[in-house]
């Protein structure tokens, strides 16, 4: 008869629990990964916008001569 009273858990428990462990580890790391990938894509949406502000501020500026140049 096995003993109520053991001092450690058995094989499959300490299995269940290392998987357990990893399986939580693997979702946070899904989470940080989504977090860095809207992170990248902010930052890349933020200087696709500065960069089209600054060109339509350089044409806005241009005189009609220069962008009809730019236009061809």
């Amino acid at each position: 008869m096995k003993s109520r009273f053991r001092a450690e858990p058995d094989l499959q428990s300490q299995l269940e629990s290392l998987l357990d462990q990893v399986w939580r580890s693997e979702a946070d790391w899904r989470l940080w990964d989504r977090v860095d990938a809207l992170v990248m894509m902010e930052s890349l949406r933020a200087k696709r916008a500065a960069r089209l502000a600054q060109d339509a501020a350089r044409h806005a500026g241009a005189s009609p001569d220069q962008s009809s140049e730019h236009a061809a």
